[in-house]
């Protein structure tokens, strides 16, 4: 008897307009959500299109500088290598011309260009494909070198 009053109560339940409102109105409620992940996920489709296309740019940038930094460094060098031997020279003539705290003066300046220098060369593109060749020279040798002891 419970499970037939039971059944009458879910079918009455059912049957009333409340609930029908109220399931349909859940119904409408899934559905928006449901487009609305759907433009999220849309958007955020569209967001990581948007960051690729700006890392992509970003890489062209950093080339472009480095290819700048490339052009700039050759002259850069000349200048300091100019700039360092004339304080060498005016040095030495200071020295010779008995000013001796001037000369030391100018000798400093000229060896920290000289130094600047020394960085400006390393840094160039073509003075590290020559260290990395040498590198690369001298770590076959040594595993030439190992092989020929295991013999």
């Amino acid at each position: 008897m419970r499970e037939i009053d039971n059944l009458r109560s879910l079918v009455g339940l059912l049957s009333d307009d409340g609930f029908v409102t109220a399931l349909t109105n859940a119904e409408e409620v899934v559905n928006d959500a449901e487009e609305t992940l759907e433009r999220v996920e849309r958007i955020e489709g569209e967001a990581n299109e948007a960051l690729r296309e700006a890392n992509v740019a970003l890489e062209q940038v950093d080339h472009r500088l480095r290819r700048f930094d490339e052009t700039v460094s050759l002259p850069e060098a000349k200048i300091e290598a100019g700039f360092s031997i004339g304080f060498f020279f005016f040095a030495l003539n200071s020295y010779l011309a008995g000013d001796l705290l001037f000369a030391v003066g100018l000798g400093f300046m000229g060896l920290l260009g000289a130094s600047s220098l020394v960085v400006t060369v390393v840094t160039l593109p073509q003075v590290r494909r020559l260290l990395n060749i040498g590198d690369y020279a001298s770590e076959q040798i040594e595993e030439t070198v190992r092989r020929g002891r295991k013999r």
